[in-house]
């Protein structure tokens, strides 16, 4: 590996669930036919165009295992003979008492609970679920992981809002308290490079969040 070298994460959350007003961290529900449709169409600007051998510009494609990243980054993989690797690092936030129950009823079960949760999440977190601290620890653990793993090359890493809004508040250096700022819609995609030389901490670079 060189002295100087620049790894590039596109970061893609996956598309539309076939459970879509409930609060999904760990519990699996699979992709719509229009959450796949999403992530195909925000990926296709990417894909080169030749009809003979189209071919993706990433050299390893990283997947949470939930069935909603994880299906369609094995299909992507499979088509386009790519390397894979399935890392439970970049699981969603486990929600404890609340994963898989509708919003609407935790709002109005606890509307002061829930409000205190996404607004001061220092200080809340779910009922028998992971707190931010160590949500936001295992988060920028696995990332770690990545970098040092897939240092200088370029990775898709398909994941989850909650994790996509974790990892650019460690890019750029944001409190806990602006997670829920950063909106990270279905099938976003974002772009980090992070440059790398020797002796020196890794320095990270947002180039585009929520492309288009």
């Amino acid at each position: 590996m060189p002295t100087d070298f620049v790894t590039t994460i596109d970061i893609l959350r996956h598309g539309q669930t076939q459970a879509d007003e409930i609060l999904r961290g760990r519990i699996d529900v699979p992709l719509s036919s229009i959450g796949y449709q999403q992530m195909q169409l925000r990926l296709a600007p990417f894909i080169s165009s030749s009809t003979t051998n189209p071919v993706v510009p990433w050299q390893q494609i990283i997947s949470s295992p939930l069935q909603r990243c994880a299906q369609f980054s094995h299909d992507l993989a499979r088509q386009y003979s790519s390397a894979i690797d399935i890392d439970p690092g970049f699981l969603e936030m486990d929600f404890g008492d609340w994963d898989g129950r509708p919003l609407e009823e935790l709002k109005n079960e606890d509307p002061d609970l829930f409000q205190r949760v996404w607004s001061q999440p220092h200080k809340y977190n779910p009922p028998n679920g992971e707190s931010f601290q160590q949500f936001s620890q295992r988060i920028h653990t696995a990332w770690g992981s990545l970098l040092s793993q897939y240092s200088g090359k370029h990775i898709l890493l398909v994941c989850h809002g909650g994790v996509i809004r974790a990892l650019l508040a460690h890019v750029m250096q944001t409190p806990l308290t602006a997670l829920s700022r950063i909106e990270v819609p279905y099938a976003c995609l974002s772009r980090v490079k992070v440059y790398s030389q020797q002796d020196q901490e890794p320095w990270p670079q947002l180039v585009f969040h929520n492309y288009h």
